[in-house]
């Protein structure tokens, strides 16, 4: 039981990177505030959230040092991070925002 609950937090550890990370992204927007084509902004965007997506699960694993033994449980939550931390972005604006 007790491993099981250690599993469900580290799974649920996701909903935290992107609300850290806002800093580095207010940064990045404003270093990117004169540039004219959305299309451009729109690419530094999706960079920055699969930069956030790979350094967030890699620091999640770290923090999480009992899923550091590479068993199925862990890396398919280290996997659905990959997934799951760029999409809370647009859960967060759906939930603030609508």
């Amino acid at each position: 039981m007790k491993l099981k609950l250690r599993y469900i937090l580290y799974l649920l550890s996701f909903i935290v990177v992107f609300p850290f990370s806002i800093p580095v992204y207010l940064i990045s927007g404003f270093m990117t505030d004169s540039l004219e084509s959305e299309q451009t902004v729109n690419l530094i965007f999706f960079g920055f959230l699969a930069f956030i997506a790979i350094f967030g699960s890699i620091i999640l694993k770290y923090l999480f040092g009992f899923a550091s033994k590479n068993n199925k449980y862990s890396l398919s939550i280290f996997i659905a991070h990959l997934v799951l931390i760029p999409l809370s972005y647009f859960v967060y604006n759906w939930i603030l925002f609508y």
